[in-house]
């Protein structure tokens, strides 16, 4: 593991930050980076899979979300989720510490007990992409202590170093989840309200698919707003309740052009399609083929 000044990011065509293999295979990358070693003192808009840390050893940055823009000051750190689309401006002289990595390091491999138990709720929270973290209270004095112990061993590199580092890091996430408990439980409880109010939806859409039903409907099925109800769908299944509908109606068309001989005019009409034009168009937008080419296959 090697800590090292960057000059630039190197980017894919997605701008997915492409992470440096120095670590010698070990899932976790950490860097000094100097903002005057960046064009225009900026950092442009980047996002990688694994979660980063960073420490601020001097100076004081600001950071981009799409959702919010943080000023982080001397002596604070930042918990980045992973898939978060971010970017930094210097309007000062800034040092700091970048720590990125897969929580693999830490839980071992994906879907395992302390994968899900500890780090899973965090990581799927839409609440959290960004946690700033200050020396204002007890815990967050105790994980900037975490971050200093782990650089320390980044720099001294002992025998063993890696095992102290997956400890630390181990010890900070704990103290993060208790951090950002208030959230994720806010959270917890909303999808469960969004599940409750899913549930009557769904029902609703596969009860009347085949009646001329709009987003109104469907929202009222759980007595909520066409606005909310888009925004549940989006939480729940990140589809558009209206595109979820046309997705059912193909796929229980699909079902019937294979079980039935009726026509393919009388399965649009069945299935809620106003025309055979737009069935058509919608059934080989999802299924790679016209219904005639389907139900020959089947």
């Amino acid at each position: 593991m090697i800590i090292k000044a960057k000059t630039s990011l190197t980017l894919g065509d997605n701008s997915e930050e492409l992470l440096s293999e120095d670590a010698g295979g070990l899932p976790f990358v950490c860097q000094y980076d100097e903002s005057e070693r960046f064009a225009g003192r900026h950092i442009p808009w980047h996002w990688h899979e694994w979660v980063e840390i960073n420490y601020l050893e001097e100076g004081g940055y600001l950071l981009h979300t799409t959702d919010e823009t943080m000023e982080v000051g001397q002596g604070e750190a930042v918990f980045l989720n992973g898939n978060v689309l971010h970017s930094y401006d210097f309007p000062e002289k800034v040092n700091y510490y970048s720590c990125i990595f897969d929580t693999r390091f830490l839980a071992g491999e994906y879907g395992s007990y302390l994968e899900q138990k500890y780090f899973a709720p965090i990581l799927r929270s839409r609440s959290l992409p960004v946690v700033h973290i200050r020396p204002d209270s007890a815990r967050g004095v105790h994980m900037i202590s975490c971050l200093l112990e782990m650089i320390d061993a980044l720099r001294e590199e002992p025998r063993g170093y890696e095992f102290k580092i997956r400890e630390t890091m181990s010890r900070f996430f704990l103290l993060l989840l208790e951090e950002t408990e208030g959230t994720l439980s806010r959270e917890e409880a909303g999808l469960d309200r969004d599940m409750e109010r899913m549930k009557q939806m769904l029902q609703y859409i596969y009860s009347h698919y085949m009646e001329p039903i709009g987003l109104p409907d469907i929202a009222k099925a759980a007595g909520i707003s066409p606005r909310e109800c888009t925004r549940c769908f989006g939480r729940a299944i990140d589809r558009p309740p209206i595109r979820f509908l046309i997705e059912y109606r193909a796929q229980m068309a699909a079902m019937k052009l294979s079980r039935t001989g009726d026509s393919i005019s009388s399965i649009a009409e069945q299935c809620g399609f106003l025309s055979d034009s737009y069935f058509g168009k919608v059934f080989k937008e999802i299924y790679g083929c016209t219904p005639r080419e389907y139900r020959k296959r089947k």
